[in-house]
């Protein structure tokens, strides 16, 4: 044949060897992308800025009479009485601490903090949501934006003082179980986490923080003190947009079915280790779902709670279910 030698374009032409070929300028713009990767690495390491010390990043007078004087006109227009203190070194609001009671924290001009309210209707359920989470920077953020939605939410419940939203805490699991700084914003309530040990021994794995968690608040005197009967577990990822309305019942909590997870033959032998008792056919009685979204029952949530983690430990440290079930393999330890 005959080789067209013809400029494809600035840097390219045909090669008699094979396809076009790269010109060393234009080698150099593809591997430019990935020269930038080391800078944006350092640049994630680089510790945050503290909004509550006197770097250039923290609120200056200006903005702090600001959040002031919005927080006075919202606490007004709403009707509320715990009107925010705005200090010079940063913003407390009205939250609870850890050993709060079962109001969902910075009351409101509605009367929600009760869960028995006169003229709702008897089929209303309210929930307490338990949002389960780490004591590192970034699900504390997450954090934030879980309960202020949360807060929208329940403000404007068509349900109105009827609303089932009426409690919310931050369930931590943290070094020694202390405390992290954000009770002071959103009711919180801290529960030591696993060891450096044992998360080595979990492959770094401290999702398994959750379902332990789960088992010190309920024996708390916190969680003895809620009023409500159901509790929705949730994730730092999760952020309302409107209300759940609560079907759950005794017995049949509501979950979401998650289709990635799919129980399937290749499960059966590491299933009936961790539940001899659903023999051979035992994977086939497992449901798509994991510990959150859950809306459950208070005494649901009670019986299942120690199973729950105690698989999801017999699992991690399964080698054949923990190379076949990889990251989600807490959520099985709550589904089996």
């Amino acid at each position: 044949g005959i080789l067209n030698t013809r400029p494809l374009g600035r840097g390219r032409r045909l090669s008699a060897d094979g396809p076009p070929m790269l010109s060393k300028r234009n080698l150099s713009l593809l591997l430019l992308p990935f020269a930038g990767v080391p800078l944006f690495q350092w640049a994630r390491s680089m510790p945050q800025a503290d909004l509550h010390d006197n770097s250039p990043h923290a609120p200056d007078a200006a903005t702090l009479a600001l959040i002031a004087a919005r927080t006075r006109a919202t606490n007004a227009a709403a009707g509320r009485a715990d009107v925010a203190k705005v200090k010079a070194g940063g913003v407390s609001g009205g939250a609870s601490s850890s050993s709060g009671g079962s109001s969902g924290g910075g009351s409101s001009g509605r009367n929600i903090s009760g869960v028995a309210v006169q003229g709702c209707p008897a089929s209303r359920k309210p929930f307490h949501v338990v949002l389960t989470a780490t004591a590192d920077n970034y699900q504390s953020w997450q954090c934030r934006i879980m309960y202020h939605h949360w807060q929208r939410v329940r403000d404007s419940d068509p349900a109105g003082r009827c609303t089932e939203l009426t409690g919310f805490t931050r369930l931590v699991a943290s070094p020694g179980g202390r405390p992290d700084g954000l009770e002071a914003e959103i009711p919180s309530h801290f529960t030591p986490e696993y060891e450096p040990a044992d998360i080595s021994r979990f492959h770094g794995y401290r999702v398994i923080n959750r379902p332990r968690s789960v088992t010190y608040f309920l024996k708390s005197a916190r969680y003895a003190a809620l009023q409500e009967e159901y509790l929705l577990v949730a994730e730092t990822d999760h952020v309302l947009l409107q209300p759940i309305p609560n079907r759950a019942e005794r017995g049949s909590p509501m979950a979401y079915l998650f289709g990635y997870m799919g129980p399937n033959p290749t499960h059966a032998p590491f299933i009936k280790r961790v539940w001899p008792a659903g023999g051979e056919a035992g994977y086939k009685q497992v449901q798509s779902i994991g510990p959150s979204p859950v809306l459950i029952h208070r005494a649901d949530l009670e019986e299942v709670a120690g199973p729950w983690s105690e698989t999801a430990v017999k699992l991690k440290t399964d080698p054949q279910a923990d190379r076949t079930l990889g990251w989600v393999i807490e959520m099985w330890g709550y589904s089996i």
